[in-house]
């Protein structure tokens, strides 16, 4: 993980440590190095994470006139493969860091390079001579960019932070931005809870040149696009693709771990680590013993079946949960309610000791419908042909029946099921997932 920061002075001159207070901000998401680009049109900066050829690779990265540079924050899986492309059209390389195989990319191809990129990243290049900056980020958004736009000025940061180092920022909340987080327990891009500031779209670029502001995208998800899969052919290419994209993340200069939670996710993403790995694996876990919802037995049983030099933590009050929630403030910058929040917090803590890149089940349930929403639906669906005066009656009864502690009980979901099946199809099912009602968002925001 690393940080990026940046903005224009076209019509303005900035402090000249304004950009190194920006980046400094990121510093603990590139505690190894950090590095700043100073010109008069623009600065930007980056902290770096070393994972790929360490003793090479600081950023900023210049080309050879110095015209043209890059900061990025993420990895990219087929550098080596994209490199290879761009030697046998006469480019040569410095390091074997997969930024420098970005920037050398964007001097080939341009924008049209971003589509050629398999990887999770956000990136900033510049070109002095055209008075230019375009920026990037991955098809998922797995990392983020925010930005903001000042007149013909432009400001962006890998976190909100980094841009509200600037005290030309308004610091006003969003009212869009509160009611998606409210309705959807998170903010999804281009919102954010500051007015004036927001995400860069997944899949999408930004160009800034000399103060004008363009966007598009390179990328977007195939819908309507089907294939003739049988069942056993679908089975197959999908172990090939997991197959490559596990080995594709296991590349890496620095200790690799995997975060194992006994779940079908993780452990799908242990078995393919260790069918590639040549090494024993280290594998970290969260328990929580005396709890209805650990499932300490089935990491044990992953641990045993693929010999993982494993490492738990059981998370109790001991470990000072209030503490690590105060903490989220300054490193999450937004909320997001996720339950599984605090113990990824100490799981990454309990990581680092021995790692610095871990490999997870996280976005799989997104992916193959793991959600219990999604058999919410389906249930939805048999009930929906009755009175909804019988439905208000039922849940009206629930109300007497006591609220349970214990993770997704039984009450919490029968009451919240039924409440969902007064709502519109679509609206229930993020209600399902634990967000506010509309009466609810009323009830507790009041515009001014």
């Amino acid at each position: 993980m690393c940080g990026i920061a940046g903005f224009t002075t076209r019509n303005w001159s900035a402090p000249p440590e304004r950009i190194r207070q920006a980046t400094a901000t990121l510093i603990h998401r590139g505690p190894d190095q950090q590095g700043v680009f100073q010109s008069p049109l623009f600065s930007l900066g980056a902290a770096r994470l070393k994972i790929i050829d360490l003793d090479h690779g600081n950023q900023p990265i210049l080309s050879e006139d110095g015209d043209s540079g890059i900061v990025f924050n993420g990895e990219i899986y087929n550098h080596v493969a994209l490199r290879a492309e761009l030697e046998s059209l006469g480019h040569r390389f410095a390091s074997h860091s997969d930024t420098e195989t970005v920037l050398r990319a964007f001097l080939e191809w341009d924008k049209d390079c971003f589509a050629k990129l398999r990887g999770m990243f956000a990136v900033a290049l510049w070109s002095e001579s055209q008075k230019r900056i375009v920026l990037a980020r991955d098809r998922m958004g797995i990392k983020p960019l925010y930005i903001a736009r000042q007149d013909e000025e432009l400001f962006f940061a890998s976190e909100l932070k980094a841009l509200l180092v600037h005290p030309e920022m308004d610091r006003r909340l969003n009212l869009a931005g509160l009611d998606c987080y409210l309705a959807l327990n998170y903010i999804p891009a281009p919102w954010t809870l500051v007015e004036g500031i927001e995400k860069l779209a997944p899949g999408g670029w930004l160009e800034w040149r000399d103060g004008e502001l363009s966007t598009g995208s390179y990328w977007s998800l195939p819908f309507g696009v089907s294939h003739a899969y049988t069942l056993e052919s679908a089975k197959e290419e999908l172990d090939a693709l997991i197959e490559d994209a596990v080995r594709e993340h296991l590349v890496s200069d620095v200790p690799l771990g995997v975060w194992l939670s006994g779940g079908i996710d993780s452990t799908t993403i242990l078995h393919y680590a260790a069918k590639a790995s040549r090494s024993q694996l280290k594998t970290f876990s969260i328990s929580f013993h005396g709890r209805s919802f650990d499932e300490t037995q089935y990491v044990q049983r992953a641990v045993k079946q693929y010999e993982t030099d494993h490492t738990e933590l059981d998370l109790t009050p001991a470990e000072d949960l209030g503490g690590a929630i105060e903490e989220f403030a300054y490193y999450s910058d937004e909320p997001s309610a996720d339950a599984g929040a605090l113990p990824v917090w100490f799981l990454s803590k309990l990581c680092k000791t021995k790692t610095t890149v871990a490999l997870s089940g996280e976005g799989a349930d997104e992916l193959f419908g793991g959600y219990l929403t999604y058999r919410a639906n389906r249930f939805a669906n048999k009930v929906s042909g009755f009175p909804s005066a019988l439905l208000r009656t039922i849940l009206r009864a629930l109300q007497y029946w006591p609220v349970s502690d214990d993770k997704i009980s039984l009450e919490y979901k029968l009451k919240r099921f039924l409440e969902g099946t007064l709502m519109l199809p679509a609206r229930a099912h993020v209600y399902w997932n634990g967000t506010f009602s509309d009466a609810e968002k009323k009830a507790l925001v009041r515009p001014p």
